[in-house]
Formats: C-alpha cells, structure tokens, sequence
C-alpha cells in the first residue's frame, strides 16, 4: 500500500474508516437528507505527509495569507467603490456596495484568522502522538474522495467510534437516527 496524499511514500497511520453517503434533496418543501451507510474502507497516511500537515497547522502564517487573500481584494474593491467621485449613473447605489464591501472583507477576514488560530492552540494543547494521529486524520479528510456520484462522502473512524452510543454517534458525525443506529451495530459488531 501507499500515502493516501503522497501516493509515493510507506505508511505509517492506517485508518479502518466507514463511509456515510448523504444526499442533498431540495424541493419546495425545503432540504431533506438521504443517507446511507457505505463501504468499510483503509486509508494509510506516510510519516512525512503528517509532518507536513503538523508544520501546517503550527506554523500557520500561509494558510493565514492565502485564506485571507479574497477578502483583502474585497476590503480594497470596497474602498475603491466608497471613494469613488464620480461615477456615471446612480452614485449612491455604487457608494452603498463599497462600505457592505469592506465589512463583509473585515469579518471574513477576522473569522479567517481566528479559525486559523484556534486550530493551532488545540493541536498544541495535545501531547506528541495525538498531534500526529490528529494531523493524520486531517491529511485523510482533504484528501479522500468527497463525492460519489451526487452524494456527499463523510468518514467515521472504526477504532474512535467503537467507544461511542448511539446519540453520539449521531451528534458527532451529524447521523440520521436510523444510520447511527445502522453504524453503531457494524462498528460494534467488528
């Protein structure tokens, strides 16, 4: 077997996961959502894949920049739009969407970083082998499939989940009651 990220490297992190398809079905009535239980599968995630995630998540300064870049643009095409003198047509309307524009950049921003940071403060709060479990766990999420067919894909790990009820397998991986109920018998049966 090889990296689920590298595709190159021998793993180190092997994760039993059980797949959940969820549908998304949108009528006039409003969302409802289908779910079905999918294959038991194995991941493996190399030692040097983690690295790079831990590195990632302490060191958080590109992942600051390039999630905050949107909303720089947008705070700048805000302040253009609300400094703009004269303009052909209707000024007022073109002088409203410049300050709208600079909150939602300032907000989304904001949120951004403090999202960023929070991340970095709970992995270091971990002592060192669940830091790397956590960041192998989040090199598997990015980087299994998302999608089959129309379906939304979500992975529950086997060996965490085997410790949980029902309800909180429901609340934790955002389970129908009846799937839940489906999951919590095949994790408890293996």
């Amino acid at each position: 077997m090889s990296c689920l990220v590298c595709k190159r490297s021998q793993p180190e992190y092997t994760f039993n996961v059980l797949e959940i398809h969820t549908l998304h079905i949108r009528d006039f009535s409003g969302e409802r959502l289908v779910q079905a239980v999918g294959e038991s599968k194995s991941y493996e995630v190399c030692a040097a894949c983690v690295s790079s995630e831990m590195q990632a998540v302490l060191y958080p300064a590109r992942r600051i920049l390039r999630g905050c870049l949107g909303f720089v643009l947008l705070i700048a095409a805000g302040l253009v739009l609300s400094l703009a003198r004269r303009l052909e047509g209707e000024v007022w309307a073109v002088r409203v969407l410049g300050p709208m524009a600079v909150v939602v950049g300032v907000i989304g921003a904001v949120g951004k970083v403090r999202t960023v940071l929070r991340e970095r403060r709970e992995l270091e709060a971990l002592g060192r082998e669940e830091r790397e479990r956590v960041c192998a766990w989040r090199c598997l999420t990015k980087n299994a499939p998302h999608k089959h067919g129309d379906n939304d894909l979500t992975y529950i790990p086997v060996d965490e989940a085997c410790s949980l009820s029902e309800k909180e397998l429901a609340v934790q991986y955002d389970l129908l009651p009846p799937i839940a109920r489906k999951v919590y018998e095949l994790i408890n049966k293996e």
